[in-house]
């Protein structure tokens, strides 16, 4: 059996054949909505380090964590690729790995390399050699776990978690019958959120290393690949169209699952463990509940457009946030600053990812499509 899948692996590395796949509505608004919520939490986060009034002295209660926004991005990512790998598996036998490591490259790289050389030119920043090389390896998350992240635009490294993961993920997806792929994540995500607390029990009693305890819990703080597990976990299960999958998609169960997800999140809820796995699986439930449930939509052009250029929101918007900074002075008035300030960031920040998407991202992605599923929309950054 294992010669066998070893020769699929191989033909699907040689595979040119072409899969329809169809639109899946209201991910690029869930894109939208994580991203601007990324900006506005860390305009607040630049504030705080320039001793600015900001929302996390004040302890808002109102105020939506950006990290469970990339927690969302993570979900999103994991169930979109997964999907459309199952879909590409089904119509074909085979899993193009060619291709899929080319639309990775062509759709991330361009943009994320683009970043760091800007940010590093633009802006005077304390750059150890170590981050430098991880960084440039796309080992971001390893470089923030060892407390030398690249300091101008930090939220690389959920790019380097999301890179690290497909490298093995349509290979694992290849190998395994159906039956394992849903147990194999299961285990996994129990498995990989368990570990960073059981290392930390053992570390106290039988290691007592304090530092080596702080990496392994900031490498797996910020390393979520169970988040995006079972993210992967409800895309292929959507994909097979599993008769649960359908039932998350009632009208009213939609709605509970929306409103508690950002419920939760607006209202910045949180426990003392597992609470980044509670709302990955909240937020997996919402969108395989989303793109099955047939009268409820949650787009419109603005938030379609928003969407197709998150990630270059995602990628730039903390450069921008440190060059208005400079001169967008705080002068004790709250409201006319935080005015100034916020107009400026987003607006700034949304027109270079729209110049960016069509000049930049534009030109990769034409060479993408040489690599793409057929009709495969815009949205399906694979």
């Amino acid at each position: 059996m294992v010669p066998l899948r070893l020769l699929t692996i191989l033909r699907s590395i040689l595979n040119h054949t072409t899969v329809k796949v169809n639109y899946l509505k209201g991910l690029d608004t869930l894109r939208a909505i994580a991203s601007l919520i990324v900006v506005w939490c860390h305009i607040e986060v630049i504030k705080r380090s320039l001793s600015i009034p900001n929302l996390y002295d004040k302890k808002a209660i109102f105020f939506p964590s950006g990290h469970y926004s990339v927690v969302l991005f993570f979900v999103l990512s994991g169930f979109l690729i997964t999907y459309l790998l199952v879909r590409e598996k089904e119509k074909t036998g085979v899993i193009s790995l060619r291709k899929f490591y080319m639309r990775r490259i062509l759709r991330i790289w361009p943009l994320y390399y683009t970043v760091i050389l800007l940010s590093y030119f633009l802006i005077d920043a304390n750059y150890t050699s170590r981050a430098i090389v991880l960084c440039l390896s796309i080992f971001p998350n390893i470089a923030t776990a060892l407390g030398e992240g690249w300091p101008t635009s930090p939220q690389i490294w959920s790019i380097g978690v999301e890179e690290q993961f497909y490298l093995f993920w349509p290979l694992v997806l290849l190998l395994l019958p159906e039956k394992k792929v849903i147990i194999g994540l299961i285990l996994f995500f129990i498995g990989y959120s368990i570990f960073p607390y059981l290392f930390g029990l053992i570390n106290s009693i039988v290691f007592q290393n304090e530092h080596v305890g702080k990496i392994i819990y900031k490498f797996f703080f910020d390393t979520k690949f169970n988040c995006m597990a079972i993210g992967s976990l409800m895309g292929y299960s959507f994909a097979r169209g599993k008769i649960w999958t359908k039932k998350l998609g009632n009208d009213v169960l939609v709605i509970i699952l929306i409103l508690l997800s950002f419920g939760l999140w607006f209202f910045r809820f949180k426990l003392s463990y597992f609470t980044d796995e509670i709302f990955a699986v909240l937020f997996s439930m919402m969108i395989v509940g989303i793109v099955s449930c047939e009268r409820i939509n949650i787009e419109n052009k603005l938030l379609r457009f928003l969407g197709k250029v998150s990630y270059g929101i995602y990628m730039y918007h903390w450069i921008v946030i440190l060059i208005v900074s400079k001169y967008i002075k705080y002068d004790d008035n709250d409201l006319v600053y935080n005015l100034k300030l916020y107009l400026t960031v987003i607006a700034s920040t949304i027109l270079i990812s729209w110049i960016s998407y069509n000049t930049l991202e534009r030109f990769f992605l034409n060479i993408k499509k040489r690599y793409e599923i057929e009709n495969n929309n815009t949205q399906h950054t694979t």
